[in-house]
């Protein structure tokens, strides 16, 4: 089967692809993508084995490509449920990214890596783009959205396995910041 995906959202490192006119049960799909076929198959183990404990949106199928709504292919990812973002936060104390545990996304999002930790995953990236929330029996969910190698400090690799890092590709490299402006400096150096 074909997708086209219609581009919705961008990190600092990947894109999300909101697949057209496609509905998994009443669940609306995206496409995640990643830098490449190591990281996407990395984070789509992450993702399925947490969504079993509603941590994570559901991740569907193998991990892929899919055509874009110009006609190009994306790089690896899969399809992955749609979450609905983290509202801005209206406490007057917040730094506007909830990185401070004493504004309530912050707390919320502060429960959310306590769970991850107690999954073996160690989460470094808490801030409030890379958490969202699902409907689960009829109530709202808060998980994380961004599985990313770039977003853990550490994992159990008896639950997750091991990150497959590319023969032919700088480990330091994973992780870095993909947008125009890092790319710039790193060839700039």
């Amino acid at each position: 089967m074909s997708y086209v995906g219609l581009y919705d959202d961008a990190g600092s490192k990947n894109a999300f692809y909101i697949i057209k006119d496609k509905k998994i049960g009443r669940k609306r799909v995206g496409f995640k993508e990643f830098e490449n076929e190591q990281e996407a198959k990395f984070a789509h183990r992450v993702q399925k084995h947490l969504a079993q404990f509603d941590l994570a949106p559901m991740a569907y199928g193998d991990v892929g490509m899919i055509r874009k709504y110009d006609g190009e292919l994306t790089a690896y990812g899969y399809l992955t449920e749609v979450a609905r973002p983290m509202p801005n936060c209206r406490d007057e104390d917040c730094d506007g990214e909830c990185f401070q545990s004493e504004c309530s996304n912050g707390t919320t999002i502060d429960e959310v890596v306590y769970d991850l930790g107690e999954h073996g995953l160690e989460y470094t990236d808490s801030h409030k783009g890379n958490f969202g929330y699902v409907r689960r029996n009829g109530k709202r969910v808060a998980v994380v959205i961004d599985l990313g190698i770039e977003s853990f400090g550490e994992w159990d690799e008896s639950i997750y396995g091991e990150f497959d890092y590319d023969a032919d590709e700088d480990v330091d490299s994973y992780g870095a910041c993909n947008c125009k402006e890092c790319q710039k400096f790193r060839e700039e150096q």
